[in-house]
């Protein structure tokens, strides 16, 4: 007979003044579940303050963790907390019960959300309504709360399963104007509670999958990371192909690293290959997937956003489980389209977004290349932070993306935000700020010779925000308008002139596809409408994030960039992609010491914070991490 254990009641009070009670909470809003004896907490906010903005309004809950955007419907306050139950828990109930309904008429419309990429902002944009919801007298959301569970880990590794309950404590019927708000939930969840869990085999802590022709040429990088204690093992992508089975060789591939995770404990996965060729490549086989032009398959998504069809994820290989245990092909219908969610005529799939382990990519062509980004890695971390002086420098690179926010250009308040973070785990770092507002000043400005300048002084971090394509990143002056005045930026073609040679740091890009990885130099000299790899015409052989990587001497460690357009929400510049790219430092500041962790506890700080739409969905699915997931910041003392 199985033991039930209630686990968990929670009373979310929503009162006017008060604060915060809780037995266990922190600012990610994870919780560790005791099953031995029931815990209470009570949340306290305000009760709901109508803001005119504008035509219309804006209803705020002081205390509330963030606010449900879907494109077009009205923007109103969510509660979101997420618990963990140990992973194997099973028939997991959970009940929601709001109490204390009020009732409120307004006098104007509730505001609706507005999405876009960042690539087709404007200071102008026009509200669209979403006619489905406001020409309706039922409330919206039309249920109190909603909840999902995935699987992955906690702080400590251990495997656990994530049940977020995200509450609404004010609903709002558009033809009626009336809004409706309660001021508690009592919160119940109760599960079977699994057998002993089984000790974790802590074999390796990371494979590296590559084609055979690389072996020999990782063999130093695997030699060196076993000897810093990072046990590391190497797997053919040909032995991968013919050892184990699948609908397609990404999810092949996938099968393998769940086996490596079940058996030998792996933390993190570096694949080590990209196009077979510069010059031309057909980057797809199907609609999901590529294999024949790569050294090492890669997967696409489809959840359209504008005119991104699916974009590129190695997310994917990171999300093993879902949370009944079971393998997460992202393929939950079986349909042969992975990761569908709002593709025309397709069935949408289910599927976890949480990482098990954390995947980086060296997208590399030949071996060349490869010999290149081993002596990097190599180098950076053969010596400590102690003897990089250069590594208490943080570059901040940006302009008005959007807007203004607190007084400042949005980009330059989201590069002072970052180097904040980071600061609080490197007390002496100073920023160097390439900025926009200095404009007529002596100061750097976003343009390619300043950001050339600033980048070859070496830093331990640098921060672009604005707008890009795989080509270029750039944005706009502080006093001007999208999208007629530009700075300037900086393209790959001017990644020669870096000569920052070992002073490498990690580069976080924000912009839109600047990490489209699928590029080669026919391909997109073909693609003039910039349909496909958005470089209109101009030939590339590599993106812009990637190449800053590949440049030898100098250029980068590490960095980040989307394969899909950079996407935001009007008015608040920490929103969907450039939220990940902010929890990024956010992680380093509160003391993540590797890359992948830095980069897979980004997304999980965002699953955790944020209801996830179709929107939330891709701007995570695309969010890529070019180089190795085990590197020590800073290296090793």
């Amino acid at each position: 007979m199985k033991k039930i254990l209630v686990i968990s009641l929670v009373t979310i009070m929503i009162l006017t003044g008060g604060g915060f009670v809780t037995s266990s909470s922190d600012s990610s809003q994870e919780h560790t579940m005791m099953t031995e004896h029931q815990t209470q907490s009570s949340q306290f906010f305000s009760t709901p303050t109508i803001n005119e903005k504008g035509d219309g309004l804006k209803i705020e809950v002081n205390g509330s963790t963030s606010e449900l955007f879907e494109p077009n419907k009205p923007v109103l306050p969510l509660f979101i907390r997420v618990y963990q139950v140990p992973c194997g828990s099973q028939n997991i109930r959970i009940t929601c019960s709001p109490q204390n309904i009020t009732t409120m008429t307004l006098a104007k419309k509730i505001l609706s959300a507005r999405i876009t990429p960042l690539s087709k902002i404007g200071q102008n944009s026009i509200s669209v309504e979403d006619s489905s919801v406001y020409n309706s007298t039922m409330f919206y959301p039309s249920a109190w709360y909603k909840y999902d569970i995935g699987a992955g880990h906690d702080r400590k590794g251990n495997e656990v399963i994530f049940i977020k309950i995200i509450c609404y404590p004010v609903r709002y019927s558009p033809e009626n104007n009336q809004i409706q708000y309660t001021d508690s939930f009592d919160v119940s969840i109760r599960y079977d509670a699994p057998g002993t869990a089984a000790l974790a085999n802590e074999t390796y802590d990371m494979v590296i999958i590559a084609p055979r022709c690389f072996s020999s040429r990782l063999q130093p990088l695997i030699d060196f990371k076993n000897a810093k204690g990072l046990k590391t093992i190497f797997k053919a992508v040909e032995d991968i192909l013919v050892q184990y089975t699948g609908t397609d060789p990404p999810e092949q591939v996938k099968y393998f690293i769940k086996e490596a995770y079940d058996t030998w404990g792996i933390r993190y996965v570096l694949l080590v290959g990209g196009l077979k060729s510069h010059l031309f490549a057909h980057d797809k086989d199907t609609i999901s997937a590529g294999w024949k032009a790569w050294w090492v398959p890669v997967r696409y998504v489809s959840i359209p956003q504008e005119t991104d069809e699916g974009c590129l994820s190695d997310l994917y290989y990171g999300c093993l489980y879902n949370a009944s245990g079971v393998f997460d092909s992202w393929d939950s219908n079986q349909d042969g389209i992975y990761a569908a969610w709002g593709a025309s005529g397709v069935p949408r799939d289910t599927f976890d977004l949480y990482p098990e382990v954390s995947v980086g990519r060296l997208p590399v062509t030949n071996k060349r290349e490869v010999d290149r980004v081993v002596q990097k890695i190599i180098t950076y971390e053969s010596s400590g932070p102690d003897e990089k002086p250069w590594y208490n420098t943080f570059i901040g690179i940006g302009g008005k993306t959007f807007d203004y926010y607190e007084g400042k250009p949005d980009g330059e308040y989201l590069c002072d935000l970052a180097y904040n973070y980071t600061k609080q785990a490197i007390p002496d770092m100073n920023l160097l700020q390439v900025y926009s507002s200095n404009k007529n000043t002596s100061g750097f400005v976003p343009k390619a010779k300043d950001i050339v300048k600033a980048f070859s002084k070496g830093a331990g971090f640098i921060a672009f925000q604005g707008h890009g394509n795989p080509l270029v990143w750039d944005t706009i002056w502080f006093d001007g308008s999208y999208p007629d005045d530009w700075c300037g930026g900086i393209t790959l073609y001017h990644f020669l002139s870096l000569l920052n040679r070992e002073k490498l740091p990690v580069v976080v890009v924000g912009g839109c596809h600047n990490g489209l990885y699928n590029v080669s130099l026919l391909q997109t000299l073909r693609d003039r409408k910039g349909s496909q790899y958005f470089c209109y015409g101009l030939p590339l052989p590599v993106c812009f994030s990637w190449g800053l990587v590949l440049k030898y001497p100098g250029g980068a460690i590490a960095s980040t960039g989307c394969t899909g357009f950079g996407m935001g929400y009007m008015g608040n510049p920490v929103s969907l992609s450039a939220e990940l790219e902010s929890n990024f430092f956010y992680q380093i500041g509160n003391g993540s010491a590797h890359l992948g962790q830095v980069h897979s506890g980004a997304i999980q700080k965002f699953l955790f914070e944020e209801e996830i739409h179709q929107v939330e969905a891709f701007v995570i699915t695309n969010w890529a991490l070019f180089g190795d997931p085990s590197l020590r910041l800073g290296g090793y003392p």
